[in-house]
């Protein structure tokens, strides 16, 4: 599965177009900001991982270096603890 599959499943569970992957198929911060207003998370003033990582930690689940690299980038593994929390949310 790649990252734009991904991310159109987490725009999909929130009911929202998916926003447009950037270069390099690096996921947009668009997405992250999207699940935190419309599933009033409340997560603020924070990095496109940090936002990842609040969706990952407000389920319990735990974040990993594995799920972020560098260039502030979630990594397809992120992108999956992301969808799974977000399919938890809206359950």
């Amino acid at each position: 599965m790649k990252k734009e599959q991904i991310v159109a499943e987490i725009a999909l569970a929130i009911g929202v177009d998916a926003p447009p992957m950037s270069s390099g198929s690096t996921e947009p911060r668009a997405i992250f900001d999207l699940v935190n207003d419309r599933l009033g998370l409340g997560l603020e003033g924070t990095t496109k991982q940090g936002l990842a990582r609040g969706i990952v930690e407000i389920v319990g689940g735990t974040w990993t270096t594995a799920y972020e690299s560098r260039g502030a980038t979630v990594t397809k593994d992120g992108l999956l603890a992301v969808r799974d929390a977000v399919r938890t949310l809206t359950a």
